[in-house]
C-alpha cells in the first residue's frame, strides 16, 4: 500500500488515528487501553451533550458501541479496529521514507481559538507531541493529527 501512495506523489499525506494501542495482542492490555479511550469519549459526549440524550444516546450506540465489542471481543481477522499510537506510526513511516512535518501555525491556532471560545475549554487537551497534534478530553488523549512527506529517496 505504501508503495503505491508514494506512486501517486502526494506532497502531505495527513494521518487522523485514535492515540491508543487498541492492536495489543493480549485482551488485558487492550482492555486497559479502551477504558481510558472510550471512558474520555463517554465523559466528553455526555459534558457537551447535556440535556440532548437522546442525541447523545445515538452516537454512544452508533459509534462507541461497535468501537467497545470490536477491540475487546473480536480477534484475529474477526478484529478490524486496531488503533495504535502515534509513536508506532513514526517507526512505520520511517521504514518507508516518511519525514514528519510539524503541524503548527495556522492549523494550532484555529483549534486554540475554537477551544477558547467553547464553554468546555478547561477540559480540552490540544498539544503538541513532538510535530503532531494531540487532542484529548480532560489529559486522556484521544486523537492525534499528523502530516507526513516522502522524502526523495528511500533510507536503507
Amino acid at each position: 500500500m505504501m508503495k503505491l501512495i508514494r506512486t501517486v506523489r502526494p506532497r502531505v499525506m495527513v494521518v487522523i488515528e485514535t492515540e491508543a494501542n487498541h492492536n495489543a495482542p493480549d485482551f488485558g492490555h487492550r482492555f486497559v487501553e479502551a477504558l481510558f479511550t472510550v471512558g474520555g469519549y463517554f465523559d466528553c459526549l455526555a459534558t457537551c451533550m447535556e440535556g440532548n440524550e437522546e442525541a447523545r444516546a445515538a452516537v454512544e450506540s452508533w459509534y462507541l458501541n461497535d468501537r467497545i465489542r470490536n477491540v475487546l471481543v473480536a480477534e484475529g481477522e474477526e478484529r478490524i479496529i486496531r488503533d495504535v499510537k502515534i509513536r508506532v506510526w513514526r517507526k512505520y513511516f520511517a521504514r518507508f521514507g516518511m519525514l514528519e512535518i510539524p503541524v503548527r501555525g495556522l492549523a494550532l491556532q484555529h483549534a486554540n481559538l475554537v477551544i477558547r471560545r467553547s464553554p468546555y475549554a478547561g477540559s480540552c487537551l490540544v498539544a503538541l507531541d513532538y510535530k503532531s497534534l494531540m487532542i484529548g478530553w480532560k489529559d486522556v488523549p484521544l486523537l492525534f493529527v499528523s502530516a507526513w512527506k516522502f522524502m526523495k529517496a528511500i533510507p536503507h
